[in-house]
């Protein structure tokens, strides 16, 4: 292994534990406190959708789980890079991500039984989930499209070779 490929491990595997901490901060929030967090982003929403005459009404629920899958489905992306890094294969890689991100999902629902007014919710883990999935899907989808457009290139290079 490089000195390139020890940096980006130990970078990528930083931010996947500042992820995690990040989303079991979130979920150590009392409720009162995480309502304050939300309710300016919902205003700000709704405010933008009257300024542009859309008449719909985003609720503090509604921001709550798009902020769910958000946070998983960046949480997926850096599990994917790496444990790509570490693994070096695609389907090795998709197949660690889901259970790891979906285990993180249930610790944090469980983190949730604690503070003050929040609660643990089956959906919350199944949007968790969906975001871990969604952006997994997208990292191998981008891979396999290298890969082919690597296989591509080194195919006609190849033919130019043997046509010389």
């Amino acid at each position: 292994m490089n000195k390139k490929e020890l940096t980006a491990r130990i970078i990528l595997t930083v931010l996947s534990v500042i992820a995690v901490g990040a989303i079991f901060y979130n979920s150590s929030l009392d409720a009162e406190t995480s309502t304050t967090q939300s309710d300016p982003l919902t205003y700000g929403i709704n405010q933008f959708f009257a300024s542009i005459n859309i008449h719909i009404t985003i609720t503090d629920k509604m921001v709550r789980k798009a902020a769910h899958f958000s946070e998983y489905a960046v949480l997926g992306a850096l599990l994917s890079a790496t444990i790509y890094l570490y693994v070096g294969k695609r389907k090795e890689t998709f197949a660690m991500t889901l259970p790891l991100g979906c285990a993180v999902a249930v610790c944090d629902e469980v983190i949730q039984l604690f503070p003050k007014g929040r609660s643990s919710e089956v959906t919350d883990m199944l949007i968790d989930s969906a975001g871990i999935l969604f952006s997994a899907l997208i990292i191998q989808l981008i891979w396999y499209l290298i890969e082919r457009h690597k296989a591509k290139k080194e195919g006609k290079e190849s033919e130019r070779f043997i046509a010389e």
